[in-house]
């Protein structure tokens, strides 16, 4: 019976503590790999129609910190007759990865719960017209104004810690 009890006490104490999916502050893994599936659609979702500056910022801002839209705008917005939009690519910089949102994408904590890092490792490929070496792809999360957004997206030849 001892047992029993200390083992039910050790449990609640676990999942109050947020148990080994939470950060700390409590943001657990499927609602961090959603917000970025959410910030990814929010992105393709410029291609699809022809607004102004101000308008696409508007509506990156809802996923994306100030900083980050900024580099995005001036490396994909275009101007076209009527307005801007941006034209996607498969590379194409500051577009957020397509992960696989399975066991392969790692979740990453920062220590003080001031970041997050989504990341997954990428295989190389050497068929078809375009090859890539193995690789990592990430997405830095931060919060900004008590919301968590896209603070950075990477791709490098290593893991971020």
């Amino acid at each position: 019976m001892r047992k029993y009890l200390v083992a039910c006490l050790a449990s609640v104490l676990l999942f109050l503590s947020g148990g080994f999916t939470a950060s700390a502050e409590g943001l657990h893994r499927e609602e961090v790999l959603s917000l970025v599936q959410d910030a990814m659609k929010n992105q393709s979702s410029i291609s699809e129609e022809v607004s102004t500056k101000e308008e696409i910022e508007e509506k990156l801002d809802k996923h994306f910190t100030g900083d980050f839209i900024e580099k995005f705008v001036q490396a994909n917005v275009v101007k076209v007759d009527g307005g801007y939009t941006a034209f996607g690519s498969d590379f194409a910089p500051y577009y957020i990865p397509f992960f696989s949102y399975d066991k392969n994408t790692e979740i990453v904590y920062g220590e003080n719960g001031d970041f997050i890092y989504v990341q997954e490792e990428f295989q190389g490929t050497g068929d078809g017209p375009a090859s890539m070496e193995k690789h990592v792809e990430s997405v830095t999360l931060k919060k900004e104004n008590n919301i968590w957004k896209v603070m950075d997206v990477k791709y490098e030849n290593g893991k971020m810690n």
